[in-house]
């Protein structure tokens, strides 16, 4: 089984909670939906992977306007990820 990073979305923000594959709560934190935190949430993805050697799985609601951005930013990151680790 996989990490998996799960959010909780809301205007303008999210709660972030990683899980191990054991399923105990590894992290969780508060994320604004600006550039700073999406990189720290960048690198900690790329962080799970590298230990890993597997992407995490990841588990939001799409909530309309207030999760267009997070979506967006998994659309655009997540892609660089997937294809480093088939590599």
């Amino acid at each position: 089984m996989r990490h998996v990073i799960a959010f909780d979305i809301s205007m303008g923000k999210s709660y972030m909670v990683i899980y191990n594959a054991q399923k105990q709560c590894m992290f969780e934190k508060e994320i604004q939906h600006l550039k700073p935190d999406f990189k720290e949430l960048q690198k900690k993805i790329y962080d799970l992977t590298e230990k890993t050697g597997k992407l995490p799985e990841i588990v939001f609601e799409t909530t309309g306007i207030y999760s267009r951005q997070l979506e967006r930013f998994m659309q655009d990151n997540i892609k660089s990820l997937r294809s480093k680790t088939t590599m």
